[in-house]
């Protein structure tokens, strides 16, 4: 999901939440879920075509919504940024590097086997101590190799 905030008039504000129809981002139904439960309703929907991808558009009052909603919303997303950090940099940590028993180990690993895996580890390191926030303002995955192929070896 992308969100696009315009200025309407003097102190106020439009919110519109880009939703890809073809391929959704993997917050979307997190989001949808979170907008259903607290009874948000867009005040325009439409469809819209972006550099060829074809997006449902809900639009909101940014008063309507307020600070605690967006940044609810933005938590949702922020989580799932964090779950995809973490999963390509385990990916990266499994499959690449000094050779080690891990890595043999996930090189024999059918790839729907090795998602479970990666999955399950991402659930494990999934908290504040695996992120680290750079010079830039973004943030960073800092993890431990040789435990996350510990942790690799480990699993069920």
């Amino acid at each position: 999901m992308i969100i696009r905030v315009e200025p309407k008039s003097w102190d106020m504000y439009t919110v519109q939440m880009f939703f890809k129809q073809k391929q959704p981002h993997a917050e979307d139904s997190d989001v949808r879920q979170y907008l259903t439960d607290n009874h948000l309703e867009p005040r325009r929907q439409s469809d819209v075509e972006l550099e060829g991808e074809m997006f449902e558009v809900l639009s909101f009052g940014g008063c309507y919504l307020g600070r605690q909603r967006m940044q609810a919303i933005a938590n949702i997303q922020k989580g799932f940024v964090q779950r995809e950090l973490l999963a390509e940099e385990i990916v990266v940590m499994l499959t690449t590097g000094t050779k080690t028993e891990a890595h043999r180990v996930a090189a024999a690993t059918n790839d729907a086997d090795l998602e479970k895996a990666v999955e399950l580890l991402v659930e494990q390191l999934n908290n504040d101590s695996s992120f680290e926030t750079d010079a830039e303002g973004q943030k960073q995955v800092v993890l431990n190799a040789e435990d996350v192929q510990a942790r690799f070896l480990g699993l069920p």
